[in-house]
C-alpha cells in the first residue's frame, strides 16, 4: 500500500492519521507533496511489524508506525509529525548525541539502554534495544530510521538474577569470614562490618536485651564514614510503640522514614543518634526477646523486599554462628576439665579394658545411663549400650588395636535422652607397649550440632526460596520430629508467626476429607523403601481464622548413606484462587448445558407447533425462529451469560429480520436485561418483525414501525407500533406466532397485549410484572 494512494483504505491507525487533513498542517505538508525518498521510507515503516520510527528533516520531525504506539503511551497521537524533542524532552540528553551522529552518517546499535520516560502521566524507567540507521538521499542524510524493542521486563529479570547471585556470593563470603572466628563478639563484629558495607548503610549494630525486655545494650557496631557509633545503653520504649510491639512479638521493625511514619517524640529518639530509616531484626528464644541486629540509614530510605530478606538471613546466620561458637567454647572447656580428670567435668569419662569391660566411669556416666557406678563397672560395653553399640564397635576395635579415634554420634541414653556426642578413644599401653585398654572421653555437643543443623536448614531454605520464589517452606526433622514452617505455610494453616507448631498441628489443620491421602503421601516420602515424591493437594482449615484454603505441597525425604530418613523438606503453594476458578468454570459449563437443554426443548416445541401449509413456508418459519434463538445464545455467550441490554437485543434482532431498516424508529435508554430475558425477548421481536414484513406496515413502501422501551419500577416494558400499512383486522383465531409470544411473555414473568387497530398493529410488552 502506498501512503499517497487515496483509492486504497489506509492500513492501520497511523497511516489513516497521516492521510487526515490535520497531518498536512505540519511543516512536512500533505503526504502527496513529500519527497519520494520520504514517502518510500514511510511506506516501509508503516508496513513493518516491529516498532519503528523516522526522524526527518532539520526540525527532527517524528513519524512512527502502529507498533510504536504502545511505547508512546498517552503521547499518541499528538506526537505524530511533531519535533522529536517536543515529544521526548526527558531523554534528550541521552539520545540526542546518538541521533545527531546518525544524521552525520554514523549508524548505532544499543542493547538494553536504560532511559527515564514520562508516559501516562508518570516517570518510568525503561530499557530499549535499538538501532539508528542514516537514510542517505543524493549525498545527504535528511532522515534517520530507528528500529526499537522495549526490553524493560527482560532487563529487570536479569537485574533480579544478578542481585540474587550477589546475595548468594555475599552470604558465602559471610560464612567463610565468620565460621572460624573464636568468639561470639568477633562473629558479630565481622558480620556487622560485612553487611553494612554490602548494603551501603550508615550503621549496622547488634545488641543484647535485658531481662526486663525493655533495656538493651548495643555492644558493637559498624559505622560508615561520616556516621557516628551508637554503642551504649537504651530503652526500647523510647523508640516507640511499634518498636515494642513488633520486636517483643518476634517481628522485624521496618521504618522507611521515621519523621513520617511514627510519632514526633518517637522519631526524635532515632534522629538524636543519626537515624532516619531502620530495619531491626529480633532474636527470640524460648518466647523471650534475647538480642537485636539492625541496619540504619541517616535519612529516609524505602527498604526493598530483598534488603529485608538479606538482613533477616544474615541475622539468623550470625546468631547460628554465635551459638555454634558458644557450643565450641563449652566443648573446649570440657576438654580442659577432662585433662584434669575430675568428676566436676561435664564429660563422660571411662576406662575400658582389653576385654571391653568398664573398669572406671565418672559421675556423668551414672547420670546419663541412670545407673549407679557399681551397676555399670565390670559390664561389657555392648551390654550397656545395647542397640547403640553397632555404630560404636568399629571405633572401639580400632582404639583397642592402638589407634587414637575421634568421632561424633547420636545416642539415646537411658536417662540423658537423645544426645549428640563427640567421642575420643585414647589407647592405654602397658610397660611393654602393648594396648591394655582405652580411655573414653565423651563430650555433649548437642548444642553445637543443633546450631550447625539450624545453619544447614537456613542455607537450604535460602536456596529453595531463591529457586522457587513465592512459595512456603517446611521442614520435618525425623530425628526428634521437630517441624519448621515459614510465615507463608503458617498463614496457610491459620497460625500466627510466633506460635510453635508440631506435626499434630499439621494433621489437625487438614480438612477431614483430605487427611488420609495426605498422611499416606507423607509416609511414602519418608519411607526408605519407596522414597516417593511428596506431591499432594489438600485443603486446610485455619486454626485461628477458620478459613478453608487449598494448598499444593511438594517435598522429598533426605536420606543418609544407610537409607535412614533424616529430614523431609518441601514447599507449599496457596492454590485457593485456582481451585475457585476451576469451580467457577465447572459451574459455567453446567449453566451452558442447562441452557442448551432448554433451547433444545424450545426448538422441539417450535417445530411441533409451527403450522404452515407450504413446505417452504414451514422451513422459513422454523429457520427464522431458530436463528432468533441462535442470536440470543450468541449474545449470552459474548457477555459470558451475564445478560445484556434491551437496545442491543432490539438492534440485533431487527437488523437480522428487517431489510427496510430506515423505516424502523427506535427509542429507549440502556435498560439492563438479565440473562434469562434475552432469548424470550429476541424471539418475540422476531415474530413481530416477521409479521410486519409479511402482512403489516413493512409489507408496503409507505409503512413504518416505532419501537420504544423503558425501565419500570418492577421490570421493563416495550412498545411496538405500526403505521401506514394495510388495514388491520382482528384475527378470528390466535395463530402459532401469537400463542408463542404469549408463552414467551410468561417466561419473562410478564404479559403481552395486542391492539388490532385498523391504522396499525400496536403491541405492549411488560416484563417483570406478574399477571
Amino acid at each position: 500500500m502506498s501512503l499517497i494512494d487515496t483509492n486504497v483504505p489506509p492500513r492501520g491507525e497511523v497511516a489513516g492519521l497521516l492521510q487526515a487533513p490535520e497531518a498536512a498542517r505540519s511543516s512536512l505538508g500533505p503526504p502527496a507533496h513529500w519527497p519520494a525518498s520520504l514517502r518510500q521510507q514511510v511506506d516501509v515503516l508503516l508496513n513493518a511489524a516491529f516498532p519503528m520510527f523516522l526522524v526527518w528533516g532539520p526540525d527532527r520531525l517524528l513519524i512512527y508506525n502502529d507498533a510504536y504506539r504502545p511505547i508512546l503511551g498517552d503521547k499518541h497521537p499528538r506526537a505524530l509529525c511533531q519535533p522529536f524533542w517536543s515529544v521526548w524532552p526527558e531523554v534528550r540528553a541521552t539520545i540526542e548525541p546518538i541521533i545527531e551522529a546518525a544524521f552525520a552518517g554514523e549508524a548505532a546499535f544499543h542493547e538494553d539502554l536504560p532511559v527515564v520516560l514520562r508516559r501516562d502521566g508518570q516517570a518510568q524507567t525503561a530499557c530499549f534495544t535499538f538501532s539508528y540507521s542514516p537514510v542517505p538521499v543524493a549525498g545527504e542524510i535528511p532522515g534517520v530510521l530507528c528500529v526499537c524493542v522495549e526490553t524493560t521486563s527482560a532487563a529487570q529479570e536479569r537485574a533480579a538474577r544478578e542481585e540474587s547471585e550477589k546475595t548468594l556470593l555475599f552470604l558465602d563470603r559471610l560464612t567463610r569470614a565468620t565460621s572460624s572466628l573464636p568468639s561470639a563478639e568477633a562473629v558479630m563484629t565481622r558480620a556487622a562490618e560485612l553487611i553494612g558495607e554490602h548494603m551501603g548503610v550508615a550503621i549496622c549494630a547488634y545488641a543484647d536485651m535485658d531481662a526486663d525486655q525493655d533495656g538493651f545494650t548495643i555492644r558493637g557496631d559498624w559505622a560508615a564514614p561520616g556516621s557516628t557509633s551508637i554503642v551504649g545503653r537504651y530503652r526500647l520504649a523510647d523508640f516507640g510503640e511499634m518498636a515494642v510491639e513488633n520486636l517483643t512479638q518476634g517481628l522485624p521493625l521496618v521504618i522507611n522514614d521515621n519523621l513520617v511514619e511514627i510519632a514526633a517524640h518517637e522519631a526524635a529518639t532515632f534522629q538524636a543518634i543519626g537515624i532516619g530509616a531502620t530495619v531491626c531484626m529480633p532474636l527470640v528464644r524460648d518466647g523471650r526477646l534475647r538480642a537485636l541486629m539492625a541496619v540504619h540509614h541517616k535519612g529516609p530510605h524505602r527498604w526493598s523486599d530483598r534488603e529485608l530478606a538479606l538482613v533477616r538471613e544474615v541475622t539468623e546466620r550470625s546468631w547460628a554462628f554465635v551459638e555454634r561458637v558458644g557450643a565450641q567454647a563449652e566443648l573446649a572447656d570440657s576438654e580442659a576439665e577432662l585433662r584434669r580428670i575430675t568428676d566436676a567435668a561435664p564429660l563422660l569419662i571411662a576406662y575400658v579394658d582389653q576385654d571391653r569391660r568398664y573398669r572406671f566411669i565418672n559421675r556423668a556416666y551414672e547420670a546419663w545411663f541412670g545407673q549407679s557406678r557399681e551397676a555399670l563397672q565390670g559390664r561389657r560395653v555392648e551390654d550397656v549400650l545395647g542397640a547403640a553399640y553397632e555404630p560404636v564397635r568399629p571405633h572401639l576395635e580400632a582404639a583397642l588395636a592402638g589407634e587414637r579415634v575421634t568421632f561424633e554420634s547420636r545416642i539415646d541414653y537411658p536417662a540423658g535422652g537423645l544426645r549428640d556426642v563427640q567421642v575420643d578413644y585414647v589407647p592405654r599401653r602397658g610397660a611393654d607397649g602393648a594396648v591394655i585398654g582405652l580411655y573414653a572421653v565423651i563430650s555433649d555437643v548437642t548444642k553445637r550440632m543443633a546450631a550447625e543443623r539450624a545453619l544447614a536448614r537456613s542455607e537450604t531454605r535460602l536456596r529453595l526460596a531463591t529457586e522457587f520464589g513465592e512459595v512456603g517452606l517446611w521442614d520435618v526433622d525425623k530425628g526428634d520430629g521437630a517441624l519448621y514452617w515459614d510465615a507463608r505455610v503458617r498463614a496457610l494453616f491459620g497460625h500466627a508467626s510466633d506460635t510453635p507448631v508440631t506435626l499434630d498441628d499439621f494433621y489437625a489443620g487438614l480438612h477431614p476429607d483430605d487427611l488420609e491421602a495426605t498422611a499416606k503421601a507423607y509416609a511414602a516420602a519418608a519411607d526408605p523403601a519407596t522414597q516417593a515424591l511428596y506431591d499432594v493437594e489438600y485443603r486446610t482449615i485455619g486454626a485461628q481464622d477458620g478459613v478453608e484454603r487449598w494448598v499444593a505441597a511438594k517435598g522429598r525425604g533426605v536420606f543418609d548413606a544407610e537409607g535412614h530418613c533424616l529430614r523431609v523438606v518441601g514447599t507449599a503453594i496457596d492454590i485457593t484462587a485456582r481451585k475457585h476458578a476451576e469451580a467457577a468454570r465447572d459451574l459455567l459449563m453446567r449453566e451452558v448445558d442447562h441452557r442448551a437443554r432448554n433451547s433444545l426443548a424450545i426448538i422441539q416445541s417450535v417445530v411441533r407447533l409451527t403450522d404452515a401449509g407450504d413446505p417452504d413456508d414451514f422451513r422459513q418459519a422454523i429457520l427464522g425462529r431458530i436463528e432468533a434463538m441462535a442470536r440470543a445464545q450468541s449474545a449470552l455467550a459474548k457477555s459470558q451469560w451475564r445478560g445484556g441490554t434491551i437496545a442491543d437485543v432490539v438492534r440485533d434482532e431487527l437488523a437480522s429480520a428487517i431489510s427496510a431498516g430506515a423505516r424502523v424508529r427506535l427509542s429507549g435508554g440502556e435498560v439492563a436485561l438479565p440473562a434469562d430475558h434475552l432469548q424470550p425477548l429476541s424471539m418475540i421481536l422476531h415474530e413481530l418483525a416477521t409479521n410486519a414484513t409479511k402482512y403489516g406496515a413493512l409489507s408496503v413502501r409507505e409503512g413504518r414501525v416505532d419501537v420504544s422501551w423503558t425501565s419500570e419500577p418492577k421490570g421493563w416494558s416495550l412498545s411496538w407500533q405500526e403505521h401506514g400499512g394495510p388495514a388491520v383486522t382482528t384475527p378470528q383465531r390466535s395463530g402459532f406466532g401469537s400463542r408463542l409470544m404469549v408463552n414467551l411473555a410468561r417466561q419473562l414473568d410478564g404479559q403481552i397485549a395486542f391492539a388490532w387497530d385498523p391504522a396499525g398493529l400496536a403491541v405492549s410488552l411488560r416484563a417483570g410484572a406478574p399477571t
